[in-house]
């Protein structure tokens, strides 16, 4: 299948969405873990919540690595998605240094 042809917006495809609703449920356990705990929560790696967290986060860069590679010759509809993707990702990672 010739991947210009593609009519399916890149937010509605399995590789723009997935990435996407994997940082909101690291982001949803860490707002959780916020409200729970407060700002001077415990500092732990070792937790399920944390392993799964780290599965999601990690699990992402070929899923994400995937979607550009196969929307490089559409870049100007990829780009927004991947952009979202990439801010979900950053801010997941500065909550969690909260």
């Amino acid at each position: 299948m010739n991947p210009q042809a593609d009519s399916t917006p890149p937010l509605l495809r399995w590789n723009g969405t997935t990435p996407l609703l994997m940082s909101l449920v690291v982001i949803g356990m860490i707002v959780a873990d916020l409200v729970r705990h407060g700002l001077h929560a415990p500092r732990h790696d070792e937790g399920t919540a944390d392993h799964i967290s780290i599965l999601l986060m990690f699990g992402q860069i070929p899923i994400m690595a995937s979607f550009a590679l196969a929307g490089r010759h559409e870049w100007r509809r990829v780009r927004p998605v991947l952009t979202l993707q990439v801010a979900l990702w950053g801010l997941t990672y500065a909550l969690s240094l909260l």
